[in-house]
């Protein structure tokens, strides 16, 4: 597992970055939620055909895969943001659906979260709508924290 995030941070900072190679490999290797979702077996690639279209990342429950496309994050607020944003996805997965209703959810949104839900399919919007708002305003250690609460049966 260590040598495919190894080979794939490698292969991403090879083809660029907007930092440069160290500050990102730095903070990769130094962010916290990143590392709990390594350490928990679920695969994590830099470098994905899906990043040709311009998303910032994405998790596939049926492969355990989160992709981080790193050459379309403009800053690290923005990356530690899809970091946090993509482990939601994974919290949702694990505990089998959002953690609140969409009423609790839709209590905390702001217009850009709508904007943003509505680029997804209807089906998608709690479960968007759920990540958007938690990835701004948790912090990183309140997503490894709610990630092993939902994630690990004997926590």
């Amino acid at each position: 597992m260590f040598k495919r995030l190894s080979s794939a941070l490698l292969t991403a900072i090879a083809l660029g970055s907007p930092v440069t190679a160290n500050e990102l490999k730095d903070y990769i290797y130094s962010n916290p939620v990143l590392a709990e979702v390594h350490r928990s077996g679920t695969t994590i690639t830099f470098k994905d055909p899906s990043c040709e279209r311009g998303i910032f990342g994405s998790y596939t429950p049926k492969t355990d895969i989160m992709v981080i496309c790193l050459a379309n994050h403009p800053d690290y607020a923005e990356l530690g943001d899809t970091i946090r944003h993509e482990t939601i996805h994974i919290i949702q997965t694990c505990i089998g659906g959002p953690v609140l209703s969409f009423e609790q959810v839709a209590s905390y949104a702001k217009p850009q979260d709508y904007k943003a839900m509505n680029s997804y399919g209807t089906h998608s919007h709690h479960h968007e709508l759920e990540a958007n708002i938690a990835a701004r305003s948790m912090s990183d250690l309140q997503i490894v924290s709610s990630f092993k609460d939902a994630c690990y049966e004997n926590n």
